[in-house]
């Protein structure tokens, strides 16, 4: 029967999920496992250090539906693992690859380099079992097939990533390769159609008896590739529908139907009237993290949410045990072969934005997100990264067809970076968008800065907005607002966009420090067209914040202040 190595097995699976581009740094333990990447479809990208491959594999994924990244054993895959527990608590699915040291040297227990010198080999992935939703060490060729296989199958149905120890004397072992012939199956296992017919039959019926039913589409959504059929959902009973942050940029912000985005005490008066006066919720993806919450500020009748989930659905907050995807496929199709009987239909009375700042003199965070409004376009790609830039995005309005994501939960700074990296490639090779837009803090710019040589020189023209306020402004509003440790290193962005390529066609802008000069900049025909590194340097004050942020901060002051008396 045919045969092919193991390691090639492994890449070819990786292929046929979709992946083109594989992520990394070289390290002796994995160098002749590399040699077989290009051998099976894929292109290597290696990476300034692991940190940023873990960021450019998770942002490559969320365009693809998968990726994978290799690192060397030890201080290789250690310092990856930041990047993983992202993966794992956003639910990206990611392989990670590990090179390594030679099966006769692991069971003679020798003391190898990049081990802890104690001639043990599993401790590494004792610590990554903890953000992955499985790992595996390859040492038995018989077996190394169906264990890739379950492996992968296990990254894909749980969207989470998993761990594949391989030394390079196992990857070039062969295999029988008869399973290449079948695809994984990828897809989740069926609902019980009983109790799905029944549950859709319980929601027909709560939506015809709300009288302000509303949508809400939170992140999960998104990480469970089911923003078509919400919209379709959404479509068809035209209930008012608001995202959250972490949902920003999953609905079609130009409908009559979307109602704003909801962040409790950090949302626009009319939004949180309305959300919060509802009878009936339905909230998909719904992830109830401090960030995505306005710091626990949502203030909803939880009887009235029904929670969609990828694999269970609350209902009266009953756990039933029905996947979102399928149990909202079938309560579509009913609705569409039954219309409801009796439906209320949205009625936004409110504006989803009001912000109105002044338009010249200093240049401020709420000017700031209200002139992106005219330059993000159809077709754009928009990493924010967490601080400001998560959170003031939230107020910019969104043309259709425009994604936009940050590490809501994990909040890694330096993570936006690195995850332009992966995701501006997955954008050059499946062409699904049509311009990548970073917007950072030098703060979070200074822990993964290396990455912009990986964008120039796999020319992949960004355009980068660097908000440099002095420090880290989101920390100074928590504590120590005029705290030297708040405060970072000064910079000369007019030179950084040089320093990383030299030869390579870059532009700076700044630094950007009034209304004026950031409009002029945004009007400009020959900026931000997409065909060349761009990075702008705009210059805020150090403790300026986005309204929602003031929003939700008033509110908490407030609540503190009656909680004392």
């Amino acid at each position: 029967m045919p045969q092919v190595k193991i390691g090639d097995y492994l890449f070819q699976r990786l292929h046929q999920l979709g992946i083109r581009t594989v992520f990394g740094v070289p390290g002796d333990y994995e160098l002749a496992l590399l040699d077989l990447v290009t051998d099976n479809g894929l292109d290597w990208k290696g990476n300034p250090n692991e940190l940023i491959a873990s960021y450019a594999a998770d942002g490559y994924a969320r365009i693809t539906g998968a990726a994978a990244f290799v690192t060397t054993f030890g201080p290789g895959e250690l310092s990856a693992y930041c990047g993983m527990a992202g993966h794992y608590c956003e639910f990206v699915p990611v392989c990670h690859i590990v090179g390594y040291p030679g099966v006769p040297a692991q069971k003679a227990h020798m003391i190898m380099h990049h081990s802890l010198g104690t001639g043990e080999f599993d401790m590494y992935e004792k610590m990554a079992a903890q953000i992955t939703a499985a790992t595996l060490v390859l040492k038995n060729q018989a077996t190394a097939a169906e264990d890739i296989d379950r492996i992968l199958t296990t990254m894909m149905v749980e969207s989470r990533p998993v761990y594949v120890g391989l030394s390079v004397d196992v990857g070039y072992l062969e295999v029988d390769n008869a399973r290449l012939k079948t695809p994984l199956s990828t897809e989740l296992p069926p609902n019980d159609k009983s109790l799905e017919a029944d549950t859709v039959t319980e929601l027909r019926g709560m939506l015809e008896k709300a009288s302000h039913p509303i949508i809400i589409v939170d992140g999960n959504t998104v990480r469970n590739n089911l923003v078509v059929e919400v919209a379709e959902f959404t479509k068809l009973t035209g209930i008012a529908t608001f995202t959250t942050a972490m949902g920003k940029g999953s609905v079609d912000e130009d409908t009559p139907t979307f109602g704003g985005v909801y962040s409790g005490a950090g949302s626009f008066p009319g939004v949180k009237k309305a959300v919060e006066s509802s009878d009936l919720i339905f909230w998909f993806g719904r992830y109830g993290s401090d960030f995505n919450t306005g710091e626990f500020t949502m203030d909803v009748n939880e009887d009235a949410v029904v929670e969609f989930q990828r694999f269970f659905v609350k209902v009266h907050g009953q756990r039933i045990d029905l996947k979102f995807k399928y149990l909202l496929g079938a309560l579509v199709e009913s609705i569409r072969q039954s219309p409801l009987q009796k439906i209320v239909k949205a009625s936004i009375t409110w504006s989803p934005y009001e912000n109105n700042p002044a338009a010249t003199g200093k240049l401020t965070q709420d000017y700031l997100w209200l002139a992106l409004e005219k330059f993000i376009k159809t077709g754009d790609c928009v990493i924010t990264e967490t601080g400001t830039s998560a959170y003031g995005i939230v107020e910019t309005r969104f043309p259709p067809g425009v994604l936009q994501f940050n590490q809501t939960i994990y909040g890694s700074i330096g993570y936006a970076t690195g995850a332009a990296v992966g995701t501006f490639q997955a954008i050059k090779e499946t062409g699904k968008y049509k311009r990548g837009i970073l917007i950072t803090g030098e703060g979070s710019l200074q822990l993964t800065v290396q990455a912009f040589a990986d964008l120039l020189r796999h020319s992949l023209n960004p355009v980068i907005f660097v908000l440099n306020n002095d420090g880290y402004t989101v920390e100074r509003l928590i504590h120590g607002l005029h705290a030297h440790y708040n405060k970072v290193p000064i910079w000369d962005y007019g030179g950084l966009a040089k320093v990383f390529g030299p030869g390579l066609p870059s532009k700076y802008h700044g630094p950007v420090k009034t209304c004026e000069q950031l409009a002029s900049l945004l009007a400009s025909p020959n900026f931000g067209k997409g065909d060349v590194f761009e990075l702008v340097e705009v210059v805020l004050d150090a403790t300026d914040a986005p309204l929602n942020v003031r929003l939700c901060g008033a509110a908490i002051d407030e609540f503190n202040k009656k909680k004392q008396a």
